[in-house]
């Protein structure tokens, strides 16, 4: 921030359009009591100038407004306050946390003190609402802000008591209705949680949020699955499409030997996650065919990590859309003459589905990211494999489904210097068997919980060893021992283990002699990483694409015995593997060579096969075009 002196050539800080020497400073009375008072009485014109600025999205004309005022009165804290939520949503967090701590000090009320809540540490920020609560207990913010805070912490049940506490104070408010959907979520319960969103839909029905997240909430409920979910599909993008204007001619050529394949992926996840996981070497195979890529990152830019870094050189062009309307990504998208634009994410964290509806490039296709249609009208494609969607189940797509060789997803082993050897069966030491799980908690239902059980008491002194980073919080962790106490699963069969870094974390499959995968949301990098530890998976494979994602994987490596068709199934073979250790013993050995030599993880061959696909695609679209 600019705290410089007012030099006499300088603008005059009162906004008169004047020189300093030829307003405010007079002669050598710059400091005057009267120069003071001019100045001071200027400040509430500028700052409402900054406010109109500041509402009318032009961040930079109010930031030097605020820059004035705050040269005249430093302490100036409705300025402070609103200068450093402006940097805000600017992501310039650094300021943020200077200007709000100022103005929370300059003014210390409930308003300043949920504002600076907003930038802290979790814990901080709790203190920080606790301490704005006491100021003014009816501050129905601070209750949502403290809610939302403790959510980040999973601890849901708390944060669902603030959110009611503020729904009392403000009964209106849709975005507390879709947080409590969001906790609902959380702990695996759907049908309450779509409830809450549809109360936030009928609230404020422009507000896309909701639809996103009962979306993606619908994935989990078969019982809804598809009928439901393509209605409510369809109601989103009638809203995003009455808010934007397709193009209808596009700047590139037809792919040729001098105009190569132009391909844009528009994700929040180009970095450690499950997508980046499973795009890392397909992105390095793509470029090495000349497939020119363009990235489209919704994704902070401070959260870039190590992996971020490593695919970076083989995009032609790596634009950050986060902070870009809609309107503006997509102009980006269409000035870079994209042909096919491709979409990770979904209804996911993160997802900018909706510039989808400007039509930036005249091919657009959904894959990798999200495990159902989008719904949309305006998506053309949606790549898969026959294993995860069977030809009969093309009827729950509204894009035309376009079915990838062997499988949809190519996975990315981990490198060699965190991928430790295999190791021994550990029943063979143990003397009984270890079953594990190391996916999000949120999975995590009770009719699968009552069916671990079940498999537990089967296998007499067998253990569970459930490893995941929420379990480093102690209320969630005291939560969940509660819960599969409740549901008949015994403390002394648990072992509960927190996250670590991913060669530790790769080195805990060391501990597992099978996996218990979740269901109805299966594991996707977790399975591809058990496989390559040696360890099996045990799936239950269902009726729509996320259900059937696990089947899809083990059916690539050649392990379709690990493949139920139904719970009850899920259990024989569940205890009936448990009881062949030789067996268990003898498959731990082979199961990363199936692997290597499988397409699932040949990223060669994938870059070759999604490249046909993309051209073909590509050519269909075209030829629809002429005939129309």
């Amino acid at each position: 921030m600019n705290t410089k002196i007012v030099g006499r050539n300088d603008p005059c800080p009162c906004g008169s359009g004047k020189k300093y020497k030829q307003c405010c400073q007079h002669n050598d009375a710059a400091n005057s009591p009267a120069a003071k008072n001019r100045l001071l009485e200027s400040v509430p014109d500028l700052f409402n100038q900054g406010l109109k600025y500041q509402f009318a999205d032009q961040p930079a004309k109010a930031e030097e407004i605020y820059q004035q005022i705050l040269i005249i009165n430093p302490k100036h804290a409705d300025t402070l306050a609103n200068f450093g939520v402006l940097m805000l949503k600017q992501e310039r967090l650094e300021l943020a946390v200077n200007l709000l701590r100022k103005a929370a000090r300059a003014e210390p009320s409930a308003k300043n003190f949920c504002n600076l809540a907003t930038v802290l540490p979790t814990e901080e920020g709790i203190e920080c609402l606790l301490k704005a609560l006491v100021l003014n207990p009816a501050n129905a913010l601070c209750y949502k802000n403290l809610g939302s805070l403790v959510s980040k912490l999973h601890r849901y049940k708390e944060a669902i008591v603030y959110f009611h506490k503020t729904l009392e104070l403000t009964p209106k408010d849709h975005e507390v209705y879709s947080n409590i959907g969001h906790c609902l979520m959380m702990q695996s319960q759907y049908l309450e949680a779509t409830s809450y969103f549809r109360q936030a839909i009928a609230i404020n029905p422009q507000a896309t949020l909701p639809y996103t997240q009962l979306l993606f909430c619908l994935c989990f409920d078969s019982r809804a699955f598809p009928e439901t979910y393509l209605k409510d599909a369809k109601s989103l993008d009638q809203l995003w499409q009455s808010v934007s204007t397709p193009y209808n001619q596009w700047l590139c050529s037809a792919p040729s030997s001098t105009q190569p394949l132009r391909v844009g992926l528009v994700s929040g996840d180009l970095g450690n996650h499950p997508v980046g996981f499973f795009l890392e070497t397909v992105i390095n195979q793509l470029y090495n065919i000349q497939i020119e890529l363009f990235a489209y990152s919704s994704r902070a830019e401070t959260s870039h990590d190590e992996l971020t870094q490593r695919i970076q050189p083989y995009f032609n062009k790596w634009h950050n859309i986060r902070l870009l309307s809609d309107q503006q990504a997509s102009a980006q998208i269409h000035d870079d003459g994209i042909h096919i634009l491709i979409d990770l994410a979904g209804y996911t964290a993160d997802s900018r589905l909706s510039l989808f509806a400007w039509r930036p490039a005249p091919v657009q296709v959904s894959w990798l990211g999200f495990f159902a249609s989008t719904g949309l009208s305006y998506m053309d494609f949606f790549i898969a494999d026959t294993m995860s969607v069977p030809q009969k189940n093309q009827s729950y797509f509204t894009e035309k489904v376009w079915y990838l060789p062997e499988t949809r997803l190519c996975f990315s082993p981990p490198a060699i210097d965190i991928a430790q050897d295999l190791s021994a069966l550990p029943a063979l030491n143990n003397g009984f068997i270890t079953f594990g799980c190391f996916q999000n908690l949120s999975k995590f239902n009770d009719t699968m919980l009552q069916h671990w059980s079940t498999i537990l008491k089967n296998c007499p002194n067998s253990k569970l060893l459930i490893k995941n980073k929420q379990i480093a919080n102690l209320s969630v962790k005291a939560e969940l021992l509660e819960r599969l106490n409740n549901l008949g699963i015994k403390t002394e069969s648990l072992i509960l283990e927190e996250g670590s870094p991913r060669a530790q974390y790769l080195g805990a499959y060391s501990k597992v002699d099978f996996m218990l995968d979740t269901f109805p949301y299966p594991g996707g990098t977790t399975t591809c990483e058990a496989l390559w530890m040696g360890v099996p998976t045990l799936t239950l494979a269902g009726n729509t694409l996320l259900e059937r994602q696990g089947a899809a994987m083990l059916n690539c490596v050649g392990l379709n015995d690990w493949i139920a068709n139904n719970e009850e199934e899920y259990i024989q073979k569940a205890t009936s593997f448990a009881h062949y250790i030789q067996h268990l013993s003898q498959l731990r050995g082979t199961i990363r060579d199936k692997m290597a030599i499988s397409p699932l993880v040949d990223a060669a061959l994938f870059a070759k096969n999604l490249k046909s696909a993309l051209n073909s695609m590509w050519r269909e679209k075209m030829q629809q075009q002429i005939d129309t």
